[in-house]
């Protein structure tokens, strides 16, 4: 069966609720809260008048009611049925809901699947906060003065879109009702009522784009243009509008390939100033060895504002893909984030690292794992040490194996590791070492 999504205005509508049980109770409430006049019968009687009422839904419990005959008896006075868990008597579907003040969004599996769809809507839930509620209300307030201010649809429809996107919708969403009204006025008494968007640097996590903030797929589902690294995962970027400019700049972290840092900064700057939504999408976290403030920099010096949105970083994707972590009471109580691209004469560098204690967390560490085992064996860090490699953390294609600082080097030797690889090296490791092991290939002896 096919579906059509209609919303009713059940305001004073006469609707019948038949059913003795909590389900019919709750069900009762749900039509009674879009102000329907509701009215209750635990059965249907026989020779019952069905016609006062516009809709009719069913929550019997066990036999009392007979639904053949109360298919019969609606369908004979065209008064659409709902019978809850049983879609062959259905005319109609009562999705799973969210409200937010104004907005309403219904999810629904056609009857087939209602658990599901209480499933999605909480996820649903957590995508839509509150705020859409106060900036869908702040957009009725203003719809008229809007119209008699921007006259061409055109700059109306670039209003609206900057409204509803942009640092108004910030405000709103953060609760800041006043500010966002005051905000929308100052915008419609400039004479350039279209104010530019900051450019957000967008942390796009390790790839799994459930792990992504909310803000950060709001804004990327909100973006004309996306610039992006080849760490971000296909899964991020499919949230994009499908009209969305998505541009490829490279890999980061060294990697020789990847376009010149210069040239980065000057795309960037080239699509803040097409006036659009511009998200500078990076893998992980933007302010970790994401060159973050290379690029805000630029910005800044050429009047163009920006916006900081973290990201889950690599190593802590990784743990979590590992269920592991990285610090323990009295074992390893700091964690360090390194990037392994450094220069050979590093001595002092990994002895400070190796005397510190804690956890490592080396990024980008495959190419350099033989002069990083060698360089913190010889400052002192115990050879022993519980090490695992990760490759594509938080993606379905994640690769891990597990060794110790001795014998990392040979675990990553054999050419199975292709992608961004993550060190991880502690004593913190070892305390999840057996269940790590049950799902990891055990790295070989040297």
């Amino acid at each position: 069966m096919s579906h059509f999504p209609v919303f009713f205005d059940l305001k004073d509508v006469p609707v019948l609720v038949l059913g003795s049980g909590d389900l019919a109770d709750a069900k009762a409430r749900l039509v009674a809260r879009a102000g329907a006049k509701v009215v209750r019968w635990d059965r249907l009687a026989a020779g019952a008048d069905l016609t006062p009422f516009r809709f009719i839904i069913a929550a019997p419990v066990g036999d009392e009611i007979d639904l053949a005959a109360l298919r019969a008896a609606a369908s004979a006075v065209r008064v659409p049925l709902n019978v809850a868990d049983t879609p062959s008597y259905c005319d109609f579907i009562l999705p799973a809901m969210i409200e937010r003040g104004p907005v309403t969004v219904a999810v629904s599996t056609g009857g087939t699947a209602p658990i599901l769809a209480r499933l999605l809507r909480a996820v649903l839930e957590k995508a839509i906060p509150p705020g859409y509620g106060l900036l869908a209300s702040l957009a009725g307030r203003w719809r008229e003065r809007v119209t008699a201010a921007l006259p061409d649809a055109s700059r109306r429809k670039a209003f609206w879109e900057t409204m509803l996107a942009g640092r108004i919708a910030d405000l709103a969403l953060a609760g800041q009702a006043e500010a966002a009204e005051a905000a929308i006025a100052e915008a419609l008494a400039s004479d350039h009522p279209m104010p530019s968007y900051p450019v957000a640097l967008v942390g796009a996590g390790p790839g799994d784009p459930e792990l992504l903030t909310l803000k950060a797929a709001r804004l990327i589902g909100a973006a004309d243009i996306i610039l992006y690294d080849a760490l971000v995962g296909d899964g991020v970027l499919r949230l994009a509008k499908r009209e969305a400019k998505l541009i490829s700049v490279g890999k980061r972290c060294g990697d020789k390939s990847s376009m010149p840092q210069a040239a980065i900064n000057e795309a960037l700057l080239a699509a803040a100033r097409t006036g659009g939504r511009v998200v500078r999408l990076k893998g992980g976290d933007p302010g970790v060895f994401g060159r973050a403030s290379e690029e805000i920099s630029y910005l800044d010096a050429h009047g163009v504002s920006s916006e900081l949105v973290p990201g889950v970083t690599a190593a802590l994707g990784a743990a979590a893909a590992l269920r592991c972590s990285l610090t323990q009471r009295g074992v390893a109580r700091t964690l360090t984030l390194a990037t392994a691209q450094t220069e050979d004469g590093m001595a002092d560098h990994w002895a400070g690292l190796a005397k510190a204690g804690g956890t490592l967390a080396l990024y980008m560490g495959k190419a350099a794992a033989g002069r990083l085992a060698r360089d913190l064996i010889a400052a002192g860090l115990d050879p022993a040490t519980p090490a695992v490699a990760v490759e594509n953390a938080s993606l379905p294609h994640q690769r891990e194996t597990i060794s110790n600082l001795a014998e990392l080097p040979f675990a990553l030797a054999d050419g199975r590791f292709d992608g961004p690889t993550l060190l991880l090296i502690g004593t913190a490791l070892a305390q999840t070492q057996d269940r790590i092991s049950s799902v990891l290939e055990v790295a070989p002896a040297a």
